[in-house]
């Protein structure tokens, strides 16, 4: 899966569990970008999942969440506070029918106290490029093409 998403809904903070309303969840229009333009429906809504999730401390695969076709495990949650708001970020296993999983990396904020309105969005990094193997053979046939070249030089200057 490649590319971007956003789901906007809404979320309180009871201490240290955050209580998402499923009935609000859904992605937000024109966010998705990459896979998940073909994957997601503008303001598709979540069709279950964990609703309640505890984050201080948060147990690992402990929260999944169902959006279409696409299931969301979240592996890490980290929180950091920042004055009223609660800042949440860390790494997520999305998977769909047909898809290998894939590593996203998400983030969100919420309110310390009362309900509020988010908007995480999940972001599949792009992998580095790897080279193709017939694009090494031409590298690698370049530089023994120009080390015999250096060796023919070198035996010429020393006869």
């Amino acid at each position: 899966m490649t590319g971007e998403f956003t789901i906007q809904g809404t979320v309180q903070n009871v201490g240290t569990t955050l209580e998402f309303d499923p009935a609000t969840l859904f992605t937000g229009t024109g966010t998705q970008t990459g896979t998940f333009a073909t994957l997601l429906n503008d303001h598709e809504g979540f069709s279950g999942g964990t609703v309640n999730i505890t984050y201080n401390p948060y147990v690992t695969d402990s929260a999944f969440f169902f959006i279409g076709p696409l299931t969301i495990t979240l592996d890490t949650l980290n929180e950091t506070t920042v004055g009223s708001t609660l800042d949440f970020s860390g790494v997520a296993t999305l998977a769909a029918a047909g898809f290998t999983n894939t590593l996203a990396n998400y983030s969100f904020s919420a309110q310390a106290t009362g309900p509020s309105i988010f908007s995480a969005t999940a972001i599949v990094p792009t992998a580095p490029s790897v080279p193709e193997p017939s694009s090494l053979a031409l590298f690698a046939s370049g530089a023994l093409g120009i080390a015999g070249f250096i060796t023919r030089k070198f035996r010429s200057a020393t006869v």
